[in-house]
């Protein structure tokens, strides 16, 4: 696995222009959504901003993925010259409308998906919640009140019993465990959908079987990515101490991001798709033996 997370570092400072399309697509995603928050105000028009929104990201996921993929197959050939290869490297942005147009419905139908399955998993917590741990007893006008700032969550929590303290305690392991279960279980599935499977819903199916296939491997990559995402997690919380840790932060962020996406797909074309291709490259030579 060792081997594996150094050839997506490999890999990421390779095709760091991957970055680009993210940043940019994350600050037109900020602008949208102040500008609907402003002129929307009845529900055709907020089902037609959900509507556009769900678009906007089907579009860029299927862009801005298969240049992922696309990127990894450059840093996988041998060039005789560095030039080549940066030149091919810098083309990657041209591949972005192909993913559009191959991927798109894929995304779109994945997005979908998402939603639903995201719907039963916070039904089913609150169900599962109420039934073994129980009602905290407050609002939700009360939680956002207490997050406008750190003061009003302390004070909220000042005024919290004992026994609300444990319960909130309580249903935020729940949570955890639920979410992590939950990104555990879609890791491959972006990848299923770009390497070898576009219709969501069998891409879905096929991701979470190759999970358990190689399963002590794929525990270990998720540990791995839980890790990351925690030691980013608490380097974030320094962000606001001053301007320039700020963007420091960030550019730290959006490596880790486009890294953890190398890594997984990394990992996949590893493990899954050059294990697919040689099996159907068996098949087609068996089935030429027997023709013969």
């Amino acid at each position: 696995m060792l081997k594996l997370f150094k050839k997506a570092f490999k890999y990421t400072n390779e095709g760091i222009i991957l970055a680009i399309p993210l940043i940019f697509f994350i600050w037109l995603i900020t602008l949208y959504l102040a500008f609907a928050r402003g002129v929307v105000d009845t529900y055709l028009e907020a089902f037609s901003a959900i509507l556009t929104l769900l678009c906007m990201v089907g579009a860029f996921c299927a862009g801005w993925f298969y240049i992922v993929k696309e990127s990894i197959e450059i840093s996988k050939k041998e060039f005789i010259l560095d030039e080549e290869k940066a030149k091919e490297i810098f083309n990657l942005i041209k591949k972005f409308p192909a993913g559009v147009g191959n991927f798109f419905i894929s995304f779109i139908g994945l997005s979908l998906i998402i939603l639903i399955i995201f719907a039963l998993f916070a039904a089913g917590i609150y169900k599962i919640g109420l039934h073994f741990i129980g009602s905290i007893d407050f609002t939700a006008e009360q939680i956002k009140e207490a997050m406008t700032s750190a003061q009003d969550m302390k004070i909220f929590l000042d005024s919290l019993s004992m026994e609300q303290l444990y319960k909130l305690a309580n249903w935020n392991m729940l949570f955890l465990a639920a979410s992590t279960i939950m990104s555990y279980l879609l890791m491959l599935w972006v990848p299923e959908i770009i390497y070898r499977t576009p219709n969501p819903v069998l891409g879905l199916f096929y991701s979470i079987k190759k999970l358990f296939c190689k399963f002590w491997k794929s525990i270990g990559l998720f540990a791995y990515l839980t890790i990351l995402n925690i030691i980013i997690s608490f380097a974030n919380t320094f962000a606001l101490i001053h301007p320039i840790i700020y963007m420091i932060l960030m550019v730290i962020y959006f490596y880790f991001l486009v890294y953890v996406v190398v890594l997984i797909f990394t990992y996949y074309d590893e493990n899954f798709n050059k294990q697919d291709e040689t099996e159907t490259e068996a098949e087609s030579d068996s089935g030429s033996r027997s023709d013969g």
